[in-house]
């Protein structure tokens, strides 16, 4: 992945560090050791309860791949599938016995949020309701997870979401390798790093508390942090090039924007050529926009502003192959928003080409 602008890409578990010590005599706040005290980092943990197999579906024919699993102090339960042969959309997975949910095409994982109070789930079914050459499917694993209220005590491997609390009096911010939350609570999905062949990398980080006091003393305290197993997978919200769309949706097929073309890849159902108008929570949101691009020329060369052409964000930027980030500013949505100035977000190519395949971010 692209990565060319600050972006996050890690995850983690508390792991005991020897943070800078810094003594105030003045009463009317607290030190980073009292900061510390009044704080907890905490990442989640897994247990592994199926090694990876092959199955064989016959049309409209259940396959059990576990039964009567104990998910007593479980968050919830994850199933993980090699994405290359999960290569249609007529996957149905029921847990439990109860209705089927879709699978979606090319996905890596399934993931069940365990009820509150639940202690088994009677059984994990997969079905292939068409007769197609397209009907076996790789189970890689499937994970119990167990949330921060039971995490501490539990044995096993840690996740990729970390959860942040402090009882200091004090204003909170959290960093999560530059992914800012602001509140005395916080939790975050983690990216991690993956080798070539797809499997997992473990990945260490620094997660970042910044408080400040009521006489304005600030005070800065790190937390190392390091992930063995994707927990709860970051979730893809399609903006354009959404690979499970309805047929009877409008298509959203891969396009080459030309060079000076400000229409190509403007943000707008009324006035760009093929993107739609970003939904005002993503804007406020400040989420990070990732675009999918192959054929990327040497003289690529792109500028971000608004719709109006009244504010450059990003300029001269250059992409490769692959995924590519584009994390939204403040600024930048209180002027593309609807619900700010609606000028619509606009990328625009100075020179060079490529097609554009889809525009995602994730949570």
């Amino acid at each position: 992945m692209k990565k060319i602008f600050l972006f996050f890409a890690a995850v983690g578990v508390f792991i005991a560090c020897d943070p800078v010590h810094e003594k105030i005599d003045n009463g009317s706040h607290i030190t980073v050791d009292e900061l510390r005290d009044m704080s907890s980092v905490i990442v989640d943990k897994v247990q592994q309860i199926a090694n990876q197999k092959t199955y064989t579906a016959v049309q409209g024919t259940p396959i059990t791949l576990l039964d009567n699993i104990d998910v007593k102090d479980c968050e919830g339960i994850t199933i993980y599938f090699d994405p290359e042969t999960v290569a249609d959309t007529c996957w149905r997975i029921s847990i439990s016995g109860g209705a089927p949910e879709k699978i979606l095409k090319k996905s890596g994982y399934y993931r069940y949020n365990v009820p509150d109070g639940a202690t088994n789930v009677s059984n994990i079914a997969i079905t292939h309701i068409k007769d197609t050459e397209t009907n076996s499917i790789t189970i890689k694993a499937i994970y119990k997870t167990f949330g921060p209220k039971v995490a501490p005590g539990k044995e096993g491997e840690y996740g990729n979401v970390i959860t942040c609390q402090t009882s200091a009096p004090v204003n909170a911010k959290w960093s999560f390798s530059g992914k800012e939350k602001i509140g005395n609570f916080a939790s975050n999905k983690m990216k991690v790093d993956w080798d070539e062949n797809g499997n997992l990398l473990p990945t260490d980080h620094i997660v970042t508390l910044t408080a400040l006091c009521p006489d304005g003393t600030l005070l800065v305290t790190e937390y190392p942090v390091r992930c063995d197993k994707i927990s709860n997978p970051l979730v893809k919200y399609y903006i354009y090039g959404d690979p499970n769309l309805d047929p009877s949706e409008e298509p959203q097929p891969p396009f080459t924007p030309g060079a000076w073309d400000a229409a190509a890849m403007r943000f707008s159902s009324t006035e760009g050529a093929h993107l739609p108008t970003i939904p005002d929570d993503v804007y406020f949101g400040l989420k990070t926009l990732l675009f999918d691009v192959s054929d990327v020329t040497p003289d690529f060369d792109l500028k971000v502003m608004n719709g109006w052409w009244s504010n450059t964000y990003y300029d001269h930027v250059k992409w490769i192959d692959g995924v590519n980030e584009l994390p939204i500013t403040q600024t930048m949505a209180d002027e593309c928003a609807k619900g700010g100035e609606g000028r619509d977000l606009d990328l625009m190519l100075y020179s060079g080409s490529m097609l554009l395949k889809s525009v995602y971010y994730e949570e």
